[in-house]
């Protein structure tokens, strides 16, 4: 069963989705480790989708998808962004100074905390991030 949540590119929707995560996490007994790395891989994606990909002042809406997969969590963004290149996602040059955002915006964490990162644009011209982490 997924669970989704959708909010506003707005950095202060960060609280909103950590809460999301850990009430979904803890409703499906995941380790305190598995719970933290989910937290900081959908942390680190939301960061980066409103800081870099979203042009500032922008408005927008990005949805956040959870389920469950047996022994692996996907995790999914879907977004109404322009497109993006996500070979920054994984590199360490989408290391990123954000002042703004309170510090910087590691992507390049992604890798080591999923098992695998997927992106690609729907037919209705959304981007879509997939993260699969194993439980």
């Amino acid at each position: 069963m997924e669970s989704r949540l959708t909010l506003s590119n707005r950095l202060e929707n960060l609280k909103v989705l950590r809460d999301f995560l850990q009430v979904w996490a803890k409703r499906r007994g995941l380790p305190k480790g598995r719970r933290e790395s989910l937290e900081k891989a959908a942390t680190e994606v939301f960061r980066y989708l409103v800081s870099r990909v979203y042009r500032p002042g922008q408005p927008g809406s990005i949805a956040i998808v959870l389920e469950d997969k047996g022994s692996r969590i996907r995790l999914m963004f879907e977004d109404d962004a322009p497109a993006y290149n996500p070979v920054n996602l994984s590199s360490s040059a989408a290391e990123a100074k954000s002042p703004e955002l309170g510090g910087d915006v590691q992507l390049n964490a992604i890798p080591q905390l999923g098992d695998s990162l997927i992106y690609y644009r729907t037919a209705d011209q959304k981007n879509r991030l997939v993260v699969f982490l194993t439980r």
